[in-house]
């Protein structure tokens, strides 16, 4: 399920608490709330904090998962694939890749944050490419229905380097919102590929081969990127590179071949 709209409790996804919290899960240990505020730092009172969102906003990232025994109030999270390599390779997160690729998963309909769904994804065609603060809140009160600040923290998040400030999915310039797309480039193929790969085995469980608006459906991933048809097929080009997917191009729409498990390709997205 997609994180509620008021996951974050109104904090920002900050990398350093984060970080601290990948460490927790690497290292296996499991507690309450207030077991993992004491180990990590995180500040949580007595009956609130930011531990709860901080595991959420690694959920949502597709940093870690909770084991199934997670029961009477014991989280026993445990690094994904991703979250492995960032806590190795990136364990700040401070690289726009990492960031990138956080934004993407916090995008996923069902596996990300609704709010974020709504506003990348499926508000794409409906904001554009520039809003304003009013209109995008006006927006998502029209999905959540009233309540205060329903945008929350979802501008903010992009606009602090404290947290994922190093990525432009969102900009504020004066008065407007301005989106950006995620990069194109060749340091970012093995990442893209991974995610890529992640999806088709998470949505497309037993299946080798998937159709590019199929891909975009169950995860969103092209919409959140704000790639045109031009980027995708660009974006395609270059993960072929990789060697772990083959793009079947003899028609339209091209169909993504997996080559290698996403298990196989996470490792390699920081070389």
């Amino acid at each position: 399920m997609s994180l509620p709209i008021n996951f974050h409790r109104t904090f920002i996804p900050e990398r350093r608490l984060l970080n601290s919290l990948l460490q927790y899960a690497g290292n296996g240990l499991s507690g309450t709330y207030h077991d993992i505020a004491r180990a990590t730092g995180i500040p949580m009172g007595k009956s609130n904090g930011k531990v709860p969102a901080i595991i959420d906003y690694a959920r949502g990232m597709g940093l870690i998962h909770f084991d199934l025994k997670t029961k009477n109030g014991i989280r026993y999270p445990i690094l994904t694939n991703f979250g492995r390599i960032v806590l190795l390779e990136d364990t700040l997160l401070s690289q726009p890749v990492t960031q990138w690729i956080a934004h993407l998963h916090l995008c996923h309909p069902s596996h990300g944050a609704a709010a974020w769904y709504e506003t990348f994804v499926r508000g794409r065609s409906i904001l554009g490419a520039s809003f304003t603060i009013a209109k995008l809140e006006e927006y998502l009160k029209n999905i959540f229905g009233p309540g205060r600040n329903r945008i929350g923290p979802l501008v903010r998040a992009y606009d602090d380097d404290v947290a994922l400030g190093k990525i432009d999915p969102l900009r504020k310039q004066e008065k407007q919102i301005v989106s950006g797309k995620a990069p194109i480039i060749r340091n970012y193929a093995s990442a893209y590929a991974a995610y890529i790969l992640q999806i088709m085995e998470d949505e497309f469980s037993g299946q080798i081969q998937v159709t590019v608006p199929d891909l975009n459906s169950a995860s969103g991933i092209f919409d959140a990127a704000s790639w045109t048809q031009s980027d995708i097929d660009t974006l395609l080009n270059l993960i072929e590179v990789t060697n772990s997917v083959r793009i079947d191009r003899h028609m339209r729409p091209w169909i993504i071949e997996k080559m290698l498990p996403s298990s196989e390709v996470w490792p390699q997205i920081y070389k």
